[in-house]
């Protein structure tokens, strides 16, 4: 009854973000944006040499941990965190930094950002302009549903601002995962009336699958039908996804998926973090 073989559709974002775990509940801290960015300011200077630009680690001779995805980072209390800022850690390569309490705090205050769910954040961008380009030029709605509205193609991203970093959602569109997940693998059905339908496969083995068309229709196979699946090599996201929009755009986009919170988060207090990068 049908046939199938690959397909390369244009987005699966979700599928594309860091799996280390959900980011912790936002600390008072990040609701400072003033304090925030002074901190950003501060790791600039003094700890991209180990810890990268975006704290993810991996960098310099001291080759420090990621700071965004470090679990020891996440339960140490802010007294703690600024201890080790100021005084180091013994038996490893982070040296002490005596600067000011308020310039430690300020440091800790950008690290702990580094672990705070999107949505709990100040962030630069047009969430408004965002949505636009999530439903229009940048095609993720052909693929994403948010609220109900959009496609079956890929992962419901209705509450991926409540359950993501920040630098996880600009990660996914900025440098995507080349490996289609698993759970969203692409195949092109023709149906018997020799139409081309876009699905994915929500389980299949050599005698059966279940696949979901990109207009929500379920499509059972068996026997050979379903032995005779191709599905795709690359991942449904484009790696040449965020070459499409401008850098604007793009932190528009970035900005309207970090507001999608089923349960809202207290929104961040303070003057919103002017816009970066020009249309």
């Amino acid at each position: 009854m049908f046939a199938a073989t690959a397909v390369f559709c244009p987005s699966d974002l979700r599928g594309q973000l860091d799996r280390s775990g959900p980011p912790t509940t936002a600390n008072p801290l990040t609701r400072d944006p003033a304090l925030v960015e002074a901190g950003a300011s501060l790791f600039r200077q003094y700890c991209t040499g180990c810890h990268g630009r975006g704290g993810e680690g991996g960098q310099g001779e001291g080759q420090g941990p990621n700071l965004a995805t470090s679990w020891e980072v996440r339960r140490a209390k802010d007294q703690e965190l600024s201890g080790f800022i100021k005084n180091g850690v013994k038996g490893t390569a982070m040296p002490a930094f005596p600067l000011p309490d308020e310039q430690i705090r300020q440091l800790a205050a950008f690290v702990r950002s580094l672990n705070a769910p999107a949505a709990s954040l100040p962030i630069a961008g047009d969430v408004q302009a965002g949505e636009a380009t999530f439903f229009g030029k940048g095609q993720c709605s052909s693929c994403h549903m948010i609220r109900g509205r959009g496609g079956y193609l890929g992962p419901d991203l209705s509450d991926v601002g409540a359950t993501r970093r920040l630098g996880e959602l600009r990660n996914s569109l900025t440098d995507p995962s080349p490996i289609p997940s698993a759970d969203y693998r692409p195949v092109l059905v023709t149906g018997a009336d020799g139409k081309q339908l876009r699905a994915v496969a929500k389980h299949s083995s050599y005698w059966s699958a279940q696949l979901l068309d990109e207009r929500g229709n379920l499509h059972l196979l068996h026997g050979e039908d379903a032995a005779k699946l191709a599905f795709a090599q690359e991942s449904w996201m484009s790696p040449e996804f965020a070459k499409r929009l401008s850098p604007g755009e793009l932190n528009d986009l970035v900005a309207f998926l970090s507001r999608q919170s089923i349960r809202p988060l207290e929104p961040p207090k303070g003057p919103p973090v002017p816009k970066e990068g020009a249309r």
